[in-house]
């Protein structure tokens, strides 16, 4: 099983790069939000450039971002500078859209996208539309310095209902779903299976790849330390914010998320409607802001990690590779070099 870590665009993400291929990572997946972090490609380009084995691609980008065109553009360049080591992450877009106050792509937007620059990447031409207008596009100079089409681009989406993982197995290389356990895993196999029918493709092609934070630690009294904090912080109010987006009342999510549903609700509806998107989304995975550190507690922290002594972190992770899981795809929590001491050290070496 692959292990990936997600991190956020900016410069300086060399060094996090070359740490976590050090560390044994097999997989960089870099966020974008365009009014959150920096630009996804020029981060990619200097985690490619710092980095020899570690594989890079924006984790996730979404088709109302730049052009099919544009994407295939960046993924070709980004592939001259780490041949054979880059692959496309792609999603309708929550953060990226609800931070400038619009509404998510829908799938058929997204998948027309993947087909564009899957085609694109294929050296083929491609049917582009915009409104009423289509055309067939190519690169025109594909064998220049400018690209490379030479190695294969995995297109993995992410799609964490059935409905996106049906199309997925049609249209898709990788599909990233939540961790649930090995029967929810299951479930999606199933999906993917039924959408490779529709175009009888083996469903043993589609990777699942899940989205998941490990946090080890060595006793409790850890989870009350500032550092503990500012690590899961950010991500307990990150899901707070998606299950608010996404769904009108509490009964809709998981039970353990229900009474930080309810009260992150009552939160947004006081703030200004015409700034409530920007408000929403401020620190977003990097920092909680001050108003909203009463959502994070030892009890928060636990809905959305796996937090335990190594041994128990390694434990999850192995039932992920058990259940067939091809890639673990982790939010890095806390500072790199500690966060990655104890995962390459005492985590990692036991999935081999």
């Amino acid at each position: 099983m692959d292990v990936g870590v997600y991190v956020d665009a900016h410069l300086g993400v060399g060094e996090q790069a070359k740490l976590l291929e050090d560390s044994g990572f097999t997989h960089l997946w870099v966020y974008e939000s365009p009014l959150v972090f920096g630009e996804v490609y020029m981060a990619m380009l200097e985690a490619a450039r710092a980095t020899s084995r570690i594989r890079i691609g924006p984790g996730v980008t979404q088709p109302l971002s730049r052009p099919a065109f544009n994407t295939a553009q960046g993924m070709a360049t980004l592939a001259k500078a780490a041949p054979g080591r880059t692959f496309l992450g792609i999603g309708i877009g929550n953060s990226a859209r609800w931070s400038i106050g619009m509404k998510p792509a829908t799938q058929d937007v997204m998948f027309e996208h993947v087909r564009n620059v899957r085609e694109l990447l294929a050296g083929e031409e491609t049917i582009y539309r915009e409104g009423d207008r289509e055309k067939s596009i190519r690169f025109l100079h594909p064998d220049g310095r400018w690209i490379s089409l030479e190695n294969d681009v995995e297109i993995w989406v992410s799609a964490f209902g059935p409905k996106g993982q049906k199309r997925s197995g049609a249209e898709a290389d990788g599909v990233l779903v939540r961790w649930e356990g090995a029967e929810a895993i299951d479930r999606v196999r199933e999906n993917l299976a039924e959408g490779a029918a529709t175009v009888g493709r083996d469903p043993s092609e589609v990777k699942v790849g899940t989205v998941f934070a490990v946090y080890p630690i060595e006793d409790e009294a850890e989870l009350e330390t500032r550092e503990a904090r500012n690590a899961l912080g950010p991500l307990v109010v990150s899901r707070l914010r998606y299950l608010t987006a996404n769904h009108e009342h509490s009964s809709e999510v998981p039970e353990p998320f229900r009474p930080g549903f309810d009260a992150y609700m009552e939160y947004r509806a006081g703030l200004d409607e015409k700034t409530r998107h920007t408000d929403n989304y401020e620190g977003y995975l990097v920092f909680v802001p001050d108003h909203l550190q009463h959502f994070v507690n030892p009890d928060t922290m636990r809905t959305i990690a796996k937090i335990g002594t190594p041994e128990e972190v390694t434990a999850e992770l192995l039932a992920m590779k058990e259940a067939g899981v091809d890639q673990a795809t982790l939010q890095m929590a806390g500072p790199p070099e500690s966060w990655c001491r104890r995962m390459s050290q005492q985590v990692l070496p036991h999935l081999k």
